[in-house]
C-alpha cells in the first residue's frame, strides 16, 4: 500500500466539468442527456439545469474487509446511474422529487415530513441530503429525472451509484465540487441510517473515485488510497460478472453476521474492528476467542488477514505490470471467500447453490484449456454475481457454456472507468451534440 497519509488519487479531481468533457466521458452521453432532459421538460415543464453521473463498481480484492476498517482493491465501471436536475420548484417544502425512468415512477419526499417515505429510493434520497448536511455541506432540494445502467441486483452496486449521483445533484446544484470522500460518506450515512445495513464505505468510495484504486480504510473517515493503472484488456483479457441467479432480498442476515462475527473476534481482542488487532494477536489467544465468538468468527476473521496482505501483493504486481501475478491472487482470494469467510451459498442453502456452481464451472473450464485466468464471489455473495477474467479469445465459447447453465445474458462484459463523480452545467444550452 501507500506511504502512511499519501493520497495517490489524481491530482486536481474535480466533480464540475465543462459539457462536452462530460458528454466524451460518458457512455453514450449526448442521446441520453438529450432523453433525460426531453422526460424531465414533459415532467416539470421546466429545462434541467445539471447533469450528473456516478459509475457502479466491481470488487477485485478485499471480500469484506472495509466494514472492519481494512483494505479493499475496487474499480469503477462504464456502467453508471445518470441523473438531470434542477432546483426544486416549491422551495418552502423543501421537495425532493426523482423521476426514474428504470422504475417507471417518481419519487418524492418532503425534508420536512421525513416520516411519510415509502420506497427504498426515498430513503436513499433523505439519507444522502442528510449526510451532506451533517458535514456542513449544500444540500438544495431538487427536482430530477434518472436513468440507470447500473441494474439492480446485479452485484455492481445499483444503490452506491444512486447515492454518490445524488450528492453530486446537491453539489452541481449549489456549484461545488463535492469531493469523491464527501459523496462516499453522505452515501454511506444513508446506507447505515436509512436501510439499516451495516455497510462500509468502498461501493461508494469506488463509484465516486473512478478507475482501479487500493483503498486502506485504517481511517474511515480519511482513508488511503493508491491509484492503480490496470487494464485486464491490454494483455488480452476480459472482465467479466456471470449471474448466476438467486435474490438478495432475503440475505441482509446473512450479510450482517459477517461484520458481526469479525467485530466479535476484535471485541475478545479488546478492539473496535480486525484493522486494530493482528493474525498473531489472533492465534495466540486462539482457545479463548472460540470460545466467545465461535469457529466460524475466527475463520472469518483469519480471512480478513489473509486479505489485508493481498491487497498490498496486488497494488505491489499491478505497479510492475505482472499480470499472472495479479490472476493468480484473484484466484487465492476467491478460495478464501469460499473457505473461510463462507459467503457462497446462505445459511441452510442446499439445493440453490448456483454460486458455487458458477465458480466451479469457470475453475474447470480455465482447466481443460490450460488457460490464464481468475474468478472469484463478487461483492457481498451467498447469492448474484461472480468475478471472473477470461481470455478474449475464449470469451465467446466461455460465455456459451456459461449461460446454458445460467440463462442467455448471464455474462456481461465490463470496463474499467477511469472517471468517477462526474456533473456538469446545463443552464443555457440548447442543444446537446450528437
Amino acid at each position: 500500500m501507500t506511504p502512511k497519509g499519501k493520497e495517490m488519487t489524481p491530482k486536481g479531481m474535480k466533480m464540475i466539468h465543462s459539457l462536452s468533457d462530460f458528454l466524451n466521458r460518458v457512455t453514450d452521453g449526448p442521446r441520453r442527456v438529450t432523453e433525460l432532459r426531453r422526460r424531465y421538460r414533459q415532467a416539470y415543464g421546466d429545462d434541467p439545469t445539471v447533469v450528473v453521473s456516478a459509475p457502479g463498481r466491481t470488487e477485485i480484492i478485499g471480500n469484506h474487509t472495509d466494514h472492519n476498517n481494512g483494505r479493499v482493491v475496487a474499480a469503477a465501471i462504464t456502467q453508471d446511474t445518470l441523473v438531470v436536475a434542477g432546483p426544486s420548484q416549491t422551495p418552502r417544502e423543501s421537495t425532493l422529487r426523482l423521476l426514474s425512468l428504470g422504475w417507471d415512477q417518481e419519487f418524492s419526499l418532503d425534508l420536512a415530513h421525513p416520516d411519510r417515505m415509502s420506497h427504498d429510493t426515498e430513503r436513499l434520497m433523505l439519507g444522502v441530503a442528510e449526510g451532506l448536511a451533517q458535514r456542513d455541506l449544500p444540500a438544495p432540494p431538487y427536482w430530477g429525472c434518472m436513468e440507470s445502467r447500473v441494474l439492480p441486483g446485479s452485484g455492481l452496486s445499483s444503490s452506491a451509484a444512486l447515492e454518490v449521483a445524488l450528492a453530486g445533484v446537491h453539489g452541481a446544484l449549489a456549484g461545488v465540487n463535492i469531493s469523491p470522500l464527501e459523496a462516499a460518506l453522505a452515501g454511506k450515512y444513508a446506507e447505515n441510517t436509512h436501510m439499516n445495513k451495516p455497510s462500509g464505505l468502498m461501493d461508494q468510495l469506488a463509484s465516486a473515485l473512478g478507475g482501479m484504486n487500493a483503498i486502506d480504510f485504517i481511517d474511515p473517515e480519511a482513508p488511503r488510497i493508491h491509484r492503480m493503472e490496470v487494464d485486464f484488456s491490454r494483455t488480452n483479457h476480459t472482465l467479466v460478472v456471470v449471474h448466476t441467479g438467486g435474490s438478495h432480498a432475503d440475505l441482509t442476515d446473512d450479510y450482517a453476521s459477517i461484520p458481526r462475527e469479525m467485530k466479535a473476534v476484535a471485541k475478545a481482542l479488546e478492539a473496535e474492528t480486525l484493522s486494530e488487532t493482528s493474525r498473531k494477536d489472533l492465534l495466540a489467544h486462539l482457545s479463548s476467542l472460540r470460545a466467545q465468538a465461535g469457529d466460524r468468527a475466527v475463520l472469518r476473521a483469519l480471512h480478513f488477514f489473509a486479505e489485508q496482505d493481498r491487497v498490498s501483493a496486488f497494488a505491489d504486481a499491478a505497479d510492475s505490470r505482472k499480470t499472472t501475478e495479479l490472476l493468480r491472487i484473484i484466484n487465492e482470494s476467491g478460495d478464501s471467500s469460499t473457505g473461510l469467510l463462507q459467503n457462497i451459498t446462505a445459511g441452510g442453502a442446499w439445493q440453490d447453490q448456483s454460486l458455487g456452481l458458477g465458480i466451479a464451472l469457470t475453475r474447470s473450464y480455465l482447466e481443460q484449456r490450460q488457460a490464464t485466468g481468475a474468478c472469484r464471489v463478487h461483492g457481498g455473495g451467498f447469492a448474484g454475481t461472480m468475478l471472473a477474467i477470461i481470455p478474449d479469445d475464449l470469451l465467446p465459447e466461455y460465455s456459451h457454456a456459461l449461460e446454458r447453465a445460467f440463462g442467455e445474458g448471464a455474462v456481461v462484459p465490463l470496463e474499467i472507468r477511469p472517471q468517477g463523480l462526474m456533473a456538469a452545467q446545463l443552464a443555457g444550452t440548447e442543444d446537446i451534440p450528437e
